[in-house]
């Protein structure tokens, strides 16, 4: 059989010119002839590798796979099969190679003096490449499955092709959810505009830093930070988009306390001089319009004198609150009783909450510590519950809550009201903005000052038609 290919010096020629590996085998396996460039390939002479033999040169854990194809071409159930498999230099490397067999059958059938040819192509330093690939890959994955930022793929249409599980802790959805969904699916509204992939977008830039909002699974939003980056080919076409982003909610919430913080210093800087100034003419417009109210003996005027008199007083109240905008309190502070407290004011609005159809109930955790504060802890609560209860026109439920956690106490005070539309909300706690109709605007900026000064915290959320809550946390004081 084999002079049929030695008749054919062609194929011969082909054979020796051949940049691939290749070897013509007997059925029994034995090597009848070798290439140079297979020689070449596993270091060795043509005759060094007839003696050898193709198994000797193979490694251990593929011979089993490489004879049991061999013996299915064999027995002619298959016509040729293709594996990669390792072989063992001259010098001891390893070499990796993609082999491919077919079989040249003879006209009197498998039985017969069949020939064998085995195509061997290098392709070690592709397995290498390979091989560091996959380390880098591994490197990569390990670093995204870790990292506390949210490492996000994205199609150049902002389609969702990869995210990591960081953002399980920052939106609430599992990684496999998000797949295949448009990223700007969860961004809120009012961010849209700043879309960078969308189609309107002309911003020719390859990277950006994007602060907004995401839509959290629970339905609210958390403030995101995120720094994208196109990737593109050779070409120049945007293959898809990179972005690492971390939740900024708490540091937005920080910068805000502190704007907040600066703005009631600023305010009380200004109320400070106006109070001192409006307060000295009043006492005297009061005296004398109590003076004039005496002269009215028939009382023909009483009913313009007691408006008079009330909107001094009215005056007055506001000058007060403005002074306790101006600076802390010199009142000394002692330890109190939360619950007490929160009982104390609860019963000081019964009358109102009944006039209302307003059922105030109360969630208080057991043995509560006392606290540090001030006798003027007692207006914000009043404030918060006044507030609360005029905004449940129709009735309703509003629960007290407080509860410890770590070393801080928390009240929240939730009510069933109209609620504060989303673009309002901004403004809360400004200088004379309000949301009522007779109301000054300084309640809330007063309690907000009063709980600075108690170094804790205050934090509203509202939604049109559910209502709004309020949360105060203290410090305890050990």
């Amino acid at each position: 059989m084999l002079s049929y290919f030695y008749d054919h010096n062609l194929f011969l020629r082909t054979c020796e010119k051949s940049p691939i590996g290749i070897a013509l085998l007997s059925i029994n396996g034995s090597i009848l002839k070798i290439n140079p460039s297979l020689c070449k390939m596993l270091g060795y002479t043509e005759s060094e590798l007839i003696h050898l033999g193709i198994s000797s040169a193979t490694h251990p854990q593929d011979l089993e796979t490489d004879l049991t194809l061999w013996h299915q071409l064999i027995r002619g159930e298959v016509d040729g099969y293709q594996i990669e498999k390792r072989y063992y230099h001259k010098s001891g490397s390893i070499k990796w190679g993609l082999l491919n067999v077919t079989a040249e059958r003879n006209l009197q059938g498998i039985s017969g003096n069949d020939v064998c040819i085995a195509q061997i192509v290098d392709i070690t330093e592709q397995k290498k490449k390979e091989e560091e690939f996959k380390k880098i890959e591994e490197l990569h994955n390990l670093i995204a499955e870790h990292s506390q930022d949210a490492i996000i793929r994205l199609t150049p249409d902002a389609m969702v092709t990869y995210v990591s599980p960081a953002i399980r802790n920052q939106i609430g959805y599992e990684p496999d959810e998000l797949i295949g969904r448009y990223v700007y699916d969860f961004w809120h509204p009012e961010d849209l505009k700043c879309a960078w992939l969308s189609q309107d977008n002309t911003d020719p830039s390859d990277s950006r830093i994007f602060v907004n909002r995401l839509r959290h699974k629970n339905g609210h939003y958390i403030w995101h930070e995120a720094h994208s980056k196109k990737i593109r080919n050779a070409a120049g076409e945007i293959q898809h988009v990179i972005s690492m982003g971390r939740d900024i909610t708490e540091r937005i919430q920080s910068e805000e306390l502190i704007r907040r913080s600066e703005k009631l210093s600023l305010v009380g800087e200004l109320a400070a001089g106006i109070a001192h100034e409006i307060r000295n003419p009043l006492t005297s417009l009061r005296g004398f319009m109590q003076l004039y109210m005496k002269e009215d003996i028939d009382g023909t005027k009483k009913l313009r004198n007691d408006v008079m008199l009330s909107e001094i007083d009215r005056i007055n109240e506001i000058v007060s609150e403005l002074l306790v905008l101006a600076k802390p309190s010199n009142e000394g502070s002692e330890l109190r009783d939360l619950v007490q407290l929160l009982n104390h004011v609860t019963r000081l609005f019964e009358g109102q909450a009944n006039l209302y159809n307003v059922q105030i109930m109360t969630e208080f955790d057991a043995n509560l510590p006392l606290i540090q504060c001030q006798s003027s802890i007692n207006q914000v609560f009043i404030n918060v519950l006044k507030n609360a209860i005029e905004s449940m026109p129709k009735g309703g439920d509003l629960i007290i809550q407080a509860k410890k956690l770590n070393d801080n106490l928390y009240i929240r005070i939730k009510d069933a009201g109209n609620g504060i539309p989303q673009e309002e909300m901004d403004k809360i706690g400004n200088p004379f903005f309000t949301t009522k109709e007779t109301g000054t605007g300084l309640g809330l900026m007063v309690s907000m000052r009063i709980i600075q000064n108690h170094k804790g915290t205050m934090r509203i959320e509202s939604e049109v038609g559910k209502g709004t809550t309020v949360e105060v946390i203290l410090p305890i004081v050990k």
